[in-house]
């Protein structure tokens, strides 16, 4: 079996390093999403390194306590008997540990609600007097937001240092997927528009003997003992705890196909005002719902944002797991893969341009009203619209087994008069599943799967 290698993360381990060679007491908060690799981060940090690490499973105080006793026993050789979680830190303080980690500490709020408070008091009473590198982390972000960021949070401003782990970039996949042997470059695009950039997904390819996407999917989502049969509604239940119904009915309301506000709250039979809160989690605490407006207009004042679900594999989940009881069909597949592919030639494109020392002031997509010809308007969608400091970038992106050739260049061409006025000069870019019958030139950008995939290779 292959050993999945620890991938990225280069800038938040610098980060942790130098709070721990610094003198004096630092607090990191490290959050992110449910299976982002906040543990691996912190278990490839303190490797090597004299620590106390616990994983806080959601349990009585006194169980929980014990589990610190055994793991100050087993890295100091001894320990004295804890029957509470602030006896056992303030040992751990008194003694003068250097390294102390406490992974997901939002489950601790099960043991005792005064957990957070307690350690308030502790940190506050030793920080200005101990040596000491704490790192708390936590997947659920409404908790975290309460526990450290909200004005009255019981840890408020304790917080030296905020690490917030953000999805692994393509290129990154790309390399686990190679050294997973899926060499293919349509198939690691299939993978990341499923799985996006979420490290665990990709460890449970590992196990398979078949990793061939198709296959893959299907013995993940569909087969006996698959282990993604519930991940979106497993996800859902532990971000959001009790107000876990309603978030559920709104992400299956866009992916039902209600995407402005409007169509969301009369789907659900809710006001605007009360939905906007929600929407305002879901897109900024949690970071699973993203609002478009068509580019170049006020994302505040426009009134033409739509909504859609941003993560991948919850995405996916909704439109093709969720109430089903058969495997997607190669079509159905292909459809969701052709939808997600936009953002991920949208990502991809951006990515190349600042390397090759553009600076990119904005991208989205762009619809609406265009005059095709002299008199005669259509309603036009351009799937990717970049701008930098030297051009306006505008894309199609076709997900199909054919090549693209002159008939989705004059598509593009024709839609691009919507920009007709730009002050900087446009340029077309093409985005295939399988290649192209036409050659590229100056104002024309062509990538395939392929020559996506190498040329984020050639960008290591």
């Amino acid at each position: 079996m292959i050993a999945v290698k620890f991938y990225d993360r280069e800038e938040e381990l610098d980060a942790l390093e130098k709070a721990y060679s610094r003198a004096g007491a630092d607090f990191i908060v490290v959050s992110g999403r449910r299976r982002i690799g906040k543990s691996r981060l912190i278990d490839e940090f303190a490797r090597g390194k004299d620590s106390i690490s616990l994983f806080v499973v959601p349990k009585e105080e006194r169980q929980v306590a014990k589990d610190l006793e055994a793991e100050v026993r087993s890295k100091l050789g001894y320990s004295p008997s804890f029957s509470t979680f602030r006896e056992a830190m303030e040992y751990l303080f008194e003694r003068n540990v250097g390294l102390i980690c406490l992974d997901e500490f939002p489950n601790a709020l099960v043991a005792n609600p005064a957990i957070p408070f307690e350690l308030q008091r502790l940190w506050d009473r030793y920080r200005g007097s101990r040596e000491v590198l704490l790192v708390v982390s936590g997947s659920y972000a409404g908790m975290m937001k309460r526990l450290f960021t909200a004005g009255r949070a019981p840890l408020f401003n304790r917080a030296t240092c905020t690490i917030t782990l953000q999805p692994l970039p393509l290129k990154t996949v790309v390399e686990m997927l190679r050294d997973l042997g899926i060499d293919e470059p349509s198939e690691q695009v299939c993978f990341y528009c499923v799985f996006g950039g979420v490290p665990y997904y990709y460890l449970l390819l590992e196990r398979l003997e078949d990793r061939s996407f198709e296959k893959a999917v299907c013995a993940l989502f569909f087969g006996v003992g698959a282990q993604l049969s519930e991940e979106g509604e497993s996800l859902l239940r532990q971000e959001f705890g009790n107000a876990y119904a309603r978030y559920y009915a709104i992400l299956d309301a866009i992916n039902a196909g209600s995407v402005s506000m409007n169509e969301i709250s009369q789907r659900l039979g809710i006001r605007s005002t009360t939905l906007m809160k929600y929407m305002h989690a879901l897109q900024h605490d949690f970071r699973l719902v993203e609002r478009v407006v068509p580019f170049g207009e006020n994302p505040v004042r426009s009134k033409r944002g739509l909504y859609s679900i941003s993560d991948n594999t919850l995405a996916f989940w909704f439109s093709l797991v969720y109430g089903k009881r058969s495997a997607p069909t190669g079509d159905e597949l292909r459809s969701f893969i052709g939808r997600r592919f936009e953002a991920l030639c949208r990502e991809f494109l951006v990515s190349i341009l600042e390397r090759e020392g553009e600076r990119v002031v904005r991208a989205g997509k762009w619809w609406g009203s265009v005059e095709v010809e002299r008199g005669k308007f259509e309603q036009r969608e351009i799937d990717l619209v970049v701008e930098t400091d030297r051009a306006l970038y505008l894309g199609e992106c076709k997900w199909v087994d054919q090549q693209v050739g002159e008939r989705e260049l004059r598509w593009l061409i024709a839609s691009s008069r919507a920009f007709a006025k730009s002050k900087k000069p446009i340029k077309l870019a093409l985005f295939s599943k399988r290649g192209f019958e036409i050659q590229g030139r100056d104002d024309l950008l062509l990538y395939d799967a392929e020559r996506i995939v190498g040329d984020l290779r050639c960008s290591h």
